[in-house]
Protein backbone atom coordinates (compact mmCIF):
# COMPACT_ATOMS: atom_id res chain seq x y z
CA UNK A 1 0.00 0.00 0.00
CA UNK A 2 1.11 3.72 -0.98
CA UNK A 3 1.09 6.07 2.07
CA UNK A 4 -1.02 8.86 0.88
CA UNK A 5 0.62 12.51 0.67
CA UNK A 6 0.55 14.99 3.55
CA UNK A 7 -2.04 17.91 3.53
CA UNK A 8 -0.35 20.94 2.96
CA UNK A 9 -0.69 24.41 2.87
CA UNK A 10 2.39 26.23 0.50
CA UNK A 11 3.13 29.86 2.16
CA UNK A 12 5.33 32.84 1.43
CA UNK A 13 8.56 31.48 2.73
CA UNK A 14 7.30 27.76 4.42
CA UNK A 15 5.05 25.43 3.82
CA UNK A 16 2.63 24.36 6.42
CA UNK A 17 1.73 20.81 7.27
CA UNK A 18 -2.04 20.10 8.17
CA UNK A 19 -2.56 17.60 10.66
CA UNK A 20 -5.96 16.81 11.27
CA UNK A 21 -7.30 16.04 14.63
CA UNK A 22 -9.79 16.03 17.70
CA UNK A 23 -9.54 19.58 18.23
CA UNK A 24 -13.15 21.20 18.89
CA UNK A 25 -12.91 24.90 17.46
CA UNK A 26 -9.24 25.20 18.32
CA UNK A 27 -6.30 25.47 15.93
CA UNK A 28 -2.68 24.94 17.34
CA UNK A 29 1.11 25.63 15.63
CA UNK A 30 4.20 23.32 16.42
CA UNK A 31 7.37 24.26 14.91
CA UNK A 32 10.20 21.77 15.59
CA UNK A 33 13.37 21.24 13.07
CA UNK A 34 12.65 24.17 10.43
CA UNK A 35 8.97 22.35 9.97
CA UNK A 36 5.82 23.76 10.38
CA UNK A 37 2.77 21.50 11.16
CA UNK A 38 -1.02 23.32 11.78
CA UNK A 39 -2.93 21.20 14.14
CA UNK A 40 -6.27 21.68 12.67
CA UNK A 41 -9.67 20.30 13.33
CA UNK A 42 -11.27 18.26 10.88
CA UNK A 43 -14.21 20.55 9.67
CA UNK A 44 -11.50 23.49 9.17
CA UNK A 45 -11.39 23.99 5.66
CA UNK A 46 -8.16 24.82 3.89
CA UNK A 47 -8.91 28.54 2.91
CA UNK A 48 -9.66 29.06 6.75
CA UNK A 49 -5.95 27.77 7.66
CA UNK A 50 -4.73 29.91 4.89
CA UNK A 51 -6.18 32.81 6.08
CA UNK A 52 -5.19 32.22 9.90
CA UNK A 53 -1.38 31.69 8.30
CA UNK A 54 -1.31 34.44 6.69
CA UNK A 55 -1.98 36.29 9.65
CA UNK A 56 0.60 34.15 11.99
CA UNK A 57 3.05 34.41 8.92
CA UNK A 58 4.99 36.98 10.61
CA UNK A 59 5.32 35.48 14.05
CA UNK A 60 6.24 31.62 12.22
CA UNK A 61 8.65 33.86 10.12
CA UNK A 62 10.58 34.85 12.80
CA UNK A 63 10.28 31.49 14.90
CA UNK A 64 12.24 29.68 11.67
CA UNK A 65 14.84 31.96 11.85
CA UNK A 66 15.33 31.81 15.59
CA UNK A 67 15.67 28.04 14.80
CA UNK A 68 17.48 28.36 12.03
CA UNK A 69 20.24 30.37 14.44
CA UNK A 70 20.09 27.75 17.25
CA UNK A 71 21.03 25.31 14.68
CA UNK A 72 24.33 27.04 13.07
CA UNK A 73 25.18 28.30 16.95
CA UNK A 74 24.43 24.61 18.24
CA UNK A 75 27.39 23.50 15.61
CA UNK A 76 30.44 24.05 18.51
CA UNK A 77 33.88 23.67 17.64
CA UNK A 78 34.84 24.52 21.74
CA UNK A 79 37.15 26.94 21.02
CA UNK A 80 37.56 30.47 22.82
CA UNK A 81 35.04 33.02 21.74
CA UNK A 82 32.10 30.40 21.81
CA UNK A 83 28.84 31.93 23.36
CA UNK A 84 26.83 29.27 25.53
CA UNK A 85 23.77 29.93 27.19
CA UNK A 86 23.56 29.87 30.95
CA UNK A 87 20.26 30.53 32.78
CA UNK A 88 19.70 34.08 31.72
CA UNK A 89 23.10 35.11 30.65
CA UNK A 90 25.48 34.48 27.58
CA UNK A 91 29.29 33.10 28.82
CA UNK A 92 31.97 33.58 26.50
CA UNK A 93 34.01 30.20 26.11
CA UNK A 94 37.61 30.48 26.90
CA UNK A 95 39.68 27.23 26.66
CA UNK A 96 43.52 27.49 27.66
CA UNK A 97 46.14 24.66 28.71
CA UNK A 98 46.70 23.61 31.81
CA UNK A 99 45.57 21.46 34.90
CA UNK A 100 41.74 19.86 34.14
CA UNK A 101 39.23 22.65 35.70
CA UNK A 102 36.63 25.16 34.66
CA UNK A 103 34.68 28.07 36.25
CA UNK A 104 33.39 31.23 35.81
CA UNK A 105 35.82 34.55 35.63
CA UNK A 106 33.67 37.68 36.12
CA UNK A 107 30.04 37.85 34.98
CA UNK A 108 30.63 36.35 31.48
CA UNK A 109 33.81 34.07 30.73
CA UNK A 110 33.45 30.77 31.61
CA UNK A 111 37.22 29.61 31.53
CA UNK A 112 38.13 25.75 30.73
CA UNK A 113 41.26 24.73 31.54
CA UNK A 114 42.54 21.27 29.99
CA UNK A 115 45.99 19.85 29.46
CA UNK A 116 45.07 20.00 25.37
CA UNK A 117 42.82 21.69 23.75
CA UNK A 118 41.13 18.34 22.35
CA UNK A 119 36.97 18.60 21.82
CA UNK A 120 36.41 15.99 23.67
CA UNK A 121 37.93 17.12 26.72
CA UNK A 122 36.43 20.85 26.48
CA UNK A 123 33.05 19.40 25.86
CA UNK A 124 33.27 16.87 28.35
CA UNK A 125 34.79 19.30 30.97
CA UNK A 126 31.71 22.20 29.90
CA UNK A 127 29.36 18.84 30.82
CA UNK A 128 30.38 18.40 34.12
CA UNK A 129 30.42 22.06 35.26
CA UNK A 130 26.80 21.94 33.60
CA UNK A 131 25.81 19.49 35.96
CA UNK A 132 27.81 20.83 39.15
CA UNK A 133 25.61 24.25 38.59
CA UNK A 134 22.29 22.32 37.91
CA UNK A 135 22.85 20.32 41.31
CA UNK A 136 23.32 23.44 43.06
CA UNK A 137 21.03 25.27 41.33
CA UNK A 138 17.95 23.21 41.05
CA UNK A 139 18.26 22.30 45.21
CA UNK A 140 17.88 25.77 45.81
CA UNK A 141 14.94 26.05 44.05
CA UNK A 142 13.27 22.63 44.87
CA UNK A 143 14.16 24.14 48.68
CA UNK A 144 12.38 27.27 47.56
CA UNK A 145 8.93 25.89 45.91
CA UNK A 146 8.56 22.52 48.12
CA UNK A 147 6.73 24.67 50.67
CA UNK A 148 4.70 26.27 48.19
CA UNK A 149 3.68 23.58 46.47
CA UNK A 150 3.08 21.51 49.71
CA UNK A 151 5.29 18.12 48.48
CA UNK A 152 9.02 17.35 49.34
CA UNK A 153 11.34 14.96 47.25
CA UNK A 154 13.43 12.01 48.80
CA UNK A 155 15.91 12.54 46.97
CA UNK A 156 17.14 14.89 43.72
CA UNK A 157 19.37 13.62 41.01
CA UNK A 158 20.73 15.74 37.77
CA UNK A 159 20.48 13.32 35.04
CA UNK A 160 21.34 13.26 30.72
CA UNK A 161 18.45 13.06 28.87
CA UNK A 162 17.21 13.41 25.35
CA UNK A 163 14.07 13.58 25.21
CA UNK A 164 12.60 14.70 28.69
CA UNK A 165 13.22 17.80 31.15
CA UNK A 166 12.59 16.03 34.56
CA UNK A 167 10.97 12.93 35.76
CA UNK A 168 9.43 12.09 39.19
CA UNK A 169 8.42 8.04 40.45
CA UNK A 170 6.26 7.06 43.30
CA UNK A 171 9.12 6.46 45.50
CA UNK A 172 9.65 10.28 46.43
CA UNK A 173 12.80 10.69 43.85
CA UNK A 174 13.08 13.84 41.59
CA UNK A 175 15.72 13.85 38.83
CA UNK A 176 16.38 16.43 36.23
CA UNK A 177 17.93 17.47 33.07
CA UNK A 178 21.04 19.19 33.17
CA UNK A 179 20.46 20.95 29.85
CA UNK A 180 18.06 22.89 31.42
CA UNK A 181 20.74 25.29 32.89
CA UNK A 182 21.07 26.98 29.27
CA UNK A 183 17.28 27.26 29.57
CA UNK A 184 15.76 30.65 31.27
CA UNK A 185 15.57 30.39 35.18
CA UNK A 186 11.80 30.79 34.61
CA UNK A 187 11.80 27.52 32.35
CA UNK A 188 13.60 25.89 35.04
CA UNK A 189 11.19 27.08 37.34
CA UNK A 190 8.56 25.88 36.08
CA UNK A 191 10.18 21.97 35.30
CA UNK A 192 10.80 22.63 39.51
CA UNK A 193 7.39 23.06 39.98
CA UNK A 194 6.05 20.04 37.33
CA UNK A 195 8.06 17.42 39.27
CA UNK A 196 7.12 18.52 42.58
CA UNK A 197 3.64 19.05 41.79
CA UNK A 198 3.76 15.40 40.59
CA UNK A 199 4.87 14.10 44.19
CA UNK A 200 0.99 15.19 44.88
CA UNK A 201 -0.29 14.04 41.52
CA UNK A 202 1.24 11.10 39.57
CA UNK A 203 -0.39 11.86 36.19
CA UNK A 204 -1.61 15.00 34.18
CA UNK A 205 -5.11 14.91 35.50
CA UNK A 206 -6.62 18.72 36.31
CA UNK A 207 -5.59 18.27 39.50
CA UNK A 208 -2.02 18.57 38.68
CA UNK A 209 -2.30 21.44 35.93
CA UNK A 210 -4.65 23.31 38.44
CA UNK A 211 -1.97 22.49 40.90
CA UNK A 212 0.66 23.78 38.96
CA UNK A 213 -1.09 26.88 38.48
CA UNK A 214 -1.86 27.79 41.40
CA UNK A 215 2.25 28.06 41.86
CA UNK A 216 2.84 29.64 38.66
CA UNK A 217 0.13 31.20 37.20
CA UNK A 218 2.22 32.03 34.16
CA UNK A 219 3.85 28.63 33.46
CA UNK A 220 2.70 28.24 30.28
CA UNK A 221 5.14 30.25 28.97
CA UNK A 222 7.98 28.39 30.19
CA UNK A 223 5.79 25.72 28.61
CA UNK A 224 5.60 26.90 25.18
CA UNK A 225 9.19 27.97 25.12
CA UNK A 226 10.87 24.54 25.97
CA UNK A 227 8.28 23.29 22.92
CA UNK A 228 9.96 26.16 20.43
CA UNK A 229 13.26 26.58 21.86
CA UNK A 230 14.51 23.23 23.75
CA UNK A 231 15.87 20.96 20.90
CA UNK A 232 18.79 23.89 20.79
CA UNK A 233 19.66 22.89 24.64
CA UNK A 234 22.66 21.36 25.14
CA UNK A 235 26.00 20.46 23.64
CA UNK A 236 25.88 18.25 21.20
Amino acid sequence: MTSSSPETVAMNGFVAVIKRTRRKGSVGFRLSSGQVVVLAPKASSKAELRLLLESKSAWILAKLTLQDQAKFQAERHYVCGEQLAFLDRKLVLQVCQGAFSTGLRGPSELVVSVPEAKLGWVRNALVRWYKLQAQVHIEQRVSYFSPLVGAWPKSIEIKTYRARWGSCNDRGQIQFNWKLMMAPSAVVDSVVVHELCHLLHMHHGPEFWLQVQRVLPNYQDAKQWLKDEGHGLGLD
